[in-house]
């Protein structure tokens, strides 16, 4: 008799034990799967877990796409199933169907998605550009908010002098000495990297210049890994109230994909 009401209290508080190991999830809940682990349910950890980091590593690879868009929104989804699941086992009593969903998908949205694509916006924004909307690049709103753009950065123009890109490169800025002689650009005497070349009858043989506050020498065209000669009249003066941000990585077409500098 003793024995068999030891081995009930035995199961009872194995019982409590249990449920209060499950009530103690934290902020595990926010590694899909990890919970489940712990509670040794490891095949639907397993399933959770693999759903999530897959969809999650393709979906960010292919950001700025619709099938990047399709996956990240997976990713999501796999991560409110595996907090449900987490949130109904834990709970006693039960909180009925909808409860655990709304509950998870309203915290995870709010708590950590919505601000990590908020922040994901202002400095890798996926900017399609090209005339056929085939090129896309990574813009960082936040890079010019302290500074100015240098010499070398890549910007993405609000408006473009050039009608195939918003992307450019600043050559020059305000106040710089431009020295364009038989077909070579100084910038306060030094050579312009890369070198600017002109076939154009209508370019100029010697031309000298200061670039106007508020402005800045800009080229075009992000597209090619190695520097190439420009011609003349590919160079423009754009007003620095266009410059939206740096274009930091060229992310399409994917066997282009680089950072820019």
């Amino acid at each position: 008799m003793d024995s068999g009401v030891r081995a009930g209290e035995g199961e009872v508080r194995a019982g409590v034990n249990e449920r209060e190991g499950k009530s103690r999830a934290g902020f595990r809940i926010l590694i899909p799967g990890y919970v489940q682990w712990t509670w040794r349910q490891r095949e639907r950890a397993a399933v959770l877990f693999g759903s999530f980091s897959v969809a999650m590593g393709v979906g960010v690879f292919a950001w700025g796409s619709r099938l990047g868009l399709a996956l990240l929104a997976f990713a999501f989804g796999a991560h409110v199933a595996s907090a449900v699941d987490v949130l109904r086992q834990s709970a006693f009593p039960g909180f009925g169907r909808w409860v655990p969903l709304l509950s998870a998908s309203g915290g995870l949205a709010f708590g950590v998605y919505g601000p990590t694509l908020l922040i994901a916006s202002l400095i890798a924004w996926p900017a399609i550009d090209g005339v056929a909307g085939m090129d896309g690049y990574l813009v960082n709103f936040w890079a010019f908010q302290k500074r100015e753009p240098g010499v070398g950065d890549w910007v993405w123009l609000n408006r473009s002098p050039w009608e195939a890109t918003h992307v450019g490169q600043v050559v020059a800025r305000a106040g710089q000495e431009v020295e364009w002689n038989h077909d070579r650009l100084r910038v306060d005497g030094a050579m312009a990297r890369p070198s600017v070349a002109s076939r154009l009858p209508s370019s100029p043989v010697e031309l000298t210049f200061v670039v106007p506050d508020g402005h800045l020498l800009m080229r075009p065209d992000a597209k090619s890994p190695q520097p190439r000669s420009l011609q003349f009249d590919e160079l423009a003066l754009v007003p620095d109230t266009q410059v939206a941000g740096r274009a930091w990585v060229r992310m399409y077409p994917l066997w282009e994909r680089r950072t820019l500098r």
